[in-house]
């Protein structure tokens, strides 16, 4: 097993991410939930999310980045059976504390395996709404994944935060791999 997580910076070109928010920034967002429930305690999330297509364009190649992480560093069975990608919107006073993504929906579906977080803003246009990883220190891990278009691939199982929105807007895509 290679590092708890791997990266690639500026995976997806700027423009691309920019067109992808253009696209989906002016529909109906739903309050985040967690596991499905009803509603979130907004301690622990509070944001708003879209459902794409888990066949789109952009979650293939997510998933082909997620792939080549598995490949070059974590060795996991993936199905292949993705579910839905997240496109998350974060305001001003949004966050989502400590959590684990290894979760099973339904018994038909695999367990997530790995996760993915796709950059879709530039660093500049917010402050705050930091991911970070849990590493047993009490100063959580900072991540790499500054730049619009970075993509950072962690195991599910990994305990991980966004840090609360202080300025602007934060736009991320969230992607989950089935498998063991």
């Amino acid at each position: 097993m290679g590092h708890r997580y791997f990266y690639f910076d500026s995976a997806i070109r700027g423009k691309d991410c920019d067109d992808l928010v253009e696209q989906y920034k002016d529909q109906d967002f739903e309050e985040a939930k967690i596991n499905d429930s009803e509603d979130a305690p907004l301690k622990i999330r509070k944001s708003k999310v879209i459902w794409i297509n888990a066949r789109s364009l952009i979650a293939r190649t997510v998933f082909s980045y997620v792939q080549e992480a598995n490949q070059r560093n974590f060795g996991l069975n993936l199905s292949g059976d993705n579910e839905l990608v997240q496109l998350t919107k974060y305001d001003i006073g949004d966050q989502y504390n400590w959590h684990i993504d290894n979760i099973q929906k339904s018994p038909r579906e695999p367990l997530r395996a790995l996760s993915a977080s796709v950059q879709l803003s530039k660093p500049e246009d917010y402050t705050g709404g930091a991911l970070q990883l849990f590493n047993g220190t009490i100063d959580p891990e900072v991540l790499p994944i500054q730049n619009q278009g970075s993509i950072i691939v962690f195991r599910s199982l990994e305990w991980h935060r966004v840090t609360e929105l202080t300025k602007g807007v934060r736009y991320s895509l969230v992607f989950w791999a089935g498998g063991c």
